[in-house]
């Protein structure tokens, strides 16, 4: 695919959409091509939920354009937590095992997200080593990078219960 063309049609948009989402740039591209064969478009008009908090899936998420916010309910009290914009990927944890969602996604206003699928390579690792190797290590470099931040927060905010994080379970 010619960098500087326009995509021509759906495949060439989420191909160009994959190959510039950080989770995507270490995939070679002839699995990236296969991948943007299988996700899914979908549409959120505001106040739709992409998923609820309690929720099991084998998805991540790419958000292409609009505005979600994310939430998080404990003992009847709906706080939230920040926003997601266009662009980024979300939910990948899912990917790797079916977990449950910990916040809600909703829409802010229109909103269109890829759906990515749990890779075949994650399902049936023996068959496609390299790649399964190639996901765990992304994902695993979000999870770290994740945690750098949130370290940082919790050494400033003293009321932030978050003293350590992921890489010591």
């Amino acid at each position: 695919m010619d960098k500087h063309a326009p995509p021509c049609c759906e495949y060439d948009e989420n191909l160009d959409l994959l190959l510039k989402a950080d989770l995507f740039t270490k995939i070679p591209i002839e699995r990236l091509r296969t991948y943007a064969l299988l996700v899914k478009r979908m549409n959120y008009q505001a106040g739709e939920f992409v998923f609820h908090q309690g929720d099991y899936d084998n998805k991540a998420y790419l958000l292409v354009q609009g505005s979600l916010s994310i939430t998080h309910t404990y003992i009847d009290k709906s706080h939230t937590h920040g926003t997601i914009s266009q662009g980024q990927v979300f939910g990948t944890l899912a990917l790797l095992a079916d977990t449950e969602r910990l916040f809600s996604v909703e829409a802010i206003e229109p909103a269109m997200c890829l759906i990515l699928p749990r890779p075949k390579a994650l399902t049936e690792p023996d068959k496609d080593p390299d790649s399964a190797k190639i996901f765990i290590k992304i994902i695993t470099e979000r999870l770290s990078r994740w945690e750098k931040t949130c370290l940082v927060e919790a050494a400033t905010i003293d009321s932030c219960p978050c003293k350590y994080g992921v890489s010591l379970i």
